[in-house]
C-alpha cells in the first residue's frame, strides 16, 4: 500500500491492526486515571500483550513526528504575530529559523523512530539511546528479511538534512545565503536603521525575498514528507507479515 501523507500511513493495515489492538488491550488492563503519562495497570501485561503495547507505542510516536513534519510546513506560511511576541523579538526571519530548524530535526527524529519500531517489532528490546542504523540493519534476525532494504531507503529520502540536523544539535544555528539575507534584511527594516529606509524599499525587498525563500522551502519540504511516507509506508508492508508471524507465535507460548 502506497501512502504519501500522515492519514494515508494512518490507515495503512499494518498501522490500523496494531494500534486497534493496542487500544483494545490498553483498555482491558489499564486502569482509568486521567491523562497521566505513567499508565497503572490492573494487572502485569502478558508477553504477546507487552508486544503489542510496546509496537502501539512506537508506532504512535512515529506518526506523532510525520504529522509535526507536515504541519511545520503550514507553519511557515502562517505568521500573526501578537504585541508580546513582537515585545520578545519575534520576526518574520526567527519564526522561519524556527521552522526550518524544527523541521530538519525531526526528520531525524522520524528515522530514529522508525528504526525503535523495527527494534521492537523484532521483540529484541535494545535501550532506545543504543540504537542505530548500524545496529539495526546488521542483526542477525533483521538482516534475514527485506525490512534492512527499506529501512536503507526511508534514510535516504532525509540524507540531505543529516549534519544539518547535528550541527543544529550540537554547535550552532542553522544558515543558508538566502535565510542570512532575510535575517541582514530584518535588521536594517527595524530598530533605528528604519530611517534609511524612508520609501520602504527594503521591507518590499524583504517581504519578496520570504515570499520566494518559503514557496521554495514549503515545495521542498512537502516533496521530502511524501518520499518519507511512500519509503515508511513501504516498511510497513514488510512490517506486517512479521508483526502477526511474531504475535501469534508469542500467543502460542
Amino acid at each position: 500500500m502506497t501512502c504519501s501523507t500522515y492519514y494515508d500511513l494512518n490507515k495503512h493495515p499494518f498501522a490500523e491492526e496494531v494500534l486497534q489492538l493496542g487500544m483494545t488491550i490498553a483498555k482491558e488492563i489499564k486502569v482509568v486515571n486521567g491523562f497521566k503519562v505513567e499508565a497503572e495497570f490492573k494487572r502485569e501485561p502478558i508477553e504477546e500483550e507487552f508486544y503489542v503495547l510496546q509496537l502501539s507505542y512506537c508506532l504512535s510516536h512515529l506518526l506523532t513526528t510525520i504529522q509535526q513534519l507536515e504541519h511545520t510546513v503550514l507553519y511557515m506560511s502562517s505568521f500573526s504575530p501578537t504585541k508580546p511576541m513582537r515585545d520578545a523579538g519575534i520576526t518574520r526571519a526567527t519564526h522561519l529559523l524556527w521552522s526550518v530548524e524544527n523541521f530538519v530535526i525531526r526528520t531525524q527524529t522520524a528515522y530514529d523512530r522508525l528504526l525503535i519500531l523495527t527494534d521492537r517489532l523484532f521483540h529484541i528490546h535494545n535501550q532506545a539511546s543504543r540504537i542505530s542504523h548500524e545496529s539495526i540493519v546488521t542483526n542477525t534476525h533483521i538482516k534475514r528479511t527485506s525490512v534492512p532494504e527499506k529501512l536503507k531507503a526511508a534514510k535516504k529520502t532525509v540524507k540531505k538534512y543529516y549534519y544539518d540536523r547535528n550541527i543544529i544539535i550540537h554547535e550552532s544555528s542553522y544558515s543558508d545565503d538566502h535565510m542570512r539575507h532575510i535575517e541582514g534584511l530584518t535588521i536594517l527594516a527595524s530598530g533605528n536603521l528604519r530611517d534609511f529606509d524612508e520609501q520602504g524599499l527594503i521591507k518590499e525587498d524583504l517581504k519578496y525575498l520570504v515570499r520566494k525563500y518559503v514557496t521554495s522551502k514549503k515545495r521542498e519540504f512537502s516533496r521530502i514528507n511524501g518520499n518519507l511516507c511512500t519509503a515508511i509506508s513501504e516498511t510497513f508492508d514488510e512490517m506486517h507479515p512479521i508483526y502477526r508471524r511474531k504475535y501469534s507465535e508469542l500467543c502460542k507460548k
